[in-house]
């Protein structure tokens, strides 16, 4: 099945691990690859990282799972202007796997069950299709550098607000949101926009058609 494809896959990952790390990092490599899954989506805290391990331990792991391409690190930045890594907090970030399968895989989950029942099939949803968006973003990026991906939450005490992805488009910075359903409630990037006001345009995808009505790209 492909649910035992991409499980094989991933063990095929965890088996090189000795190839680019050191002896002594392969448990903290290992401990990265198969609890990443469960806090995608999510803003990263090595506490959430089960056992005893510190920062100092973790954070190299980590680096070398980013640079052979396994994650990718979804930064924050306050997205006042460009460039977007102008103002990112280097202590607030997000991780994607490489491919949103392998990731499902890891958890136990089959993703063909996304396709019989795309609304009701995972409980993580959210966070998969956030993850999906920002693999294809990569996907799309230019060849020719290393692409980053960016997110915006609100800073302020008490508030919840969080873009999932910002892009930049010449002069302009592109609010993007991902909703695995519908996605009628854009609470966070309408103040987003509201509070960028020289950015004039936000972009949703969710299980809606497209459509372009005033400030809202929408797609499916």
């Amino acid at each position: 099945s492909s649910l035992k494809v991409l499980q094989q896959i991933g063990a095929a990952y965890q088996q090189d691990f000795e190839k680019y790390g050191q002896r002594t990092q392969v448990k903290y490599l290992d401990q990265l690859f198969r609890q990443i899954p469960h806090v995608v989506g999510r803003k990263f805290s090595y506490r959430e990282i089960h056992g005893e391990y510190r920062k100092r331990e973790l954070a190299p792991a980590l680096e070398l799972l980013e640079r052979a391409g396994i994650v990718h690190i979804v930064r924050h930045t306050s997205g006042h202007g460009i460039p977007l890594g102008a103002e990112v907090d280097f202590d607030t970030f997000k991780v994607i796997y490489l491919d949103v399968a392998l990731c499902g895989a890891i958890l136990g989950s089959d993703i063909s069950i996304w396709f019989l029942k795309p609304l009701e099939g995972f409980q993580n949803r959210g966070d998969i299709a956030e993850a999906f968006v920002g693999q294809e973003l990569l996907c799309y990026a230019s060849p020719n550098r290393k692409s980053e991906l960016y997110f915006w939450k609100r800073k302020e005490k008490n508030s919840s607000a969080e873009v999932d992805y910002l892009l930049q488009r010449g002069e302009e910075i592109l609010p993007v949101e991902v909703k695995s359903g519908h996605g009628k409630t854009l609470r966070s990037l309408r103040l987003f926009l509201k509070t960028h006001p020289k950015f004039s345009i936000g972009m949703r995808f969710s299980a809606l058609d497209y459509s372009l009505i005033d400030d809202l790209d929408s797609r499916p």
